[in-house]
């Protein structure tokens, strides 16, 4: 009966620290990317300054998505996008002599897992939407 009573309690506790999370699914890709500028690209978020996870590596023509683990509740989310100029990654950012800025910013109340789907329209601006791709104008 004891180590039926640990069993019991150690799986409330745990099935309590796993409630306690959430993923956020980033999805992203860019339009009008020209010829001769497909710079390879990633994308880092940033739960609260820091460091939550970042998706592999792949050319803007192909864009991509990733995964990381949010605690539930309000949380300042920042997600960058990285390009590969030269050998180096540096911010998409109109600052480092891109076509638009490539980085979302908001305070969010994560209760479940969530997705996050940015389109970088590099002839005009960054498109958002939760849970579902945004509408693009044309």
């Amino acid at each position: 009966m004891k180590k039926a009573s640990i069993l019991l309690i150690t799986l409330f506790l745990c099935s309590f620290a796993i409630a306690q999370k959430a993923d956020l699914t980033v999805n992203f890709k860019f339009l009008n990317v020209e010829p001769g500028y497909d710079h390879n690209t990633k994308c880092i978020v940033y739960i609260d300054g820091e460091m939550a996870g970042e998706s592999q590596e792949a050319p803007q023509t192909k864009g991509g998505n990733f995964k990381v683990s949010v605690p539930v509740g309000e949380h300042d989310l920042k997600v960058v996008n990285m390009a590969l100029y030269d050998g180096t990654w540096e911010e998409h950012t109109i600052e480092n002599n891109y076509s638009v800025d490539c980085i979302f910013e908001e305070s969010h109340k994560f209760k479940k897992s969530e997705k996050l789907f940015l389109v970088f329209d590099l002839d005009s601006e960054m498109y958002t939407g939760w849970k579902k791709a945004p509408k693009v104008k044309k």
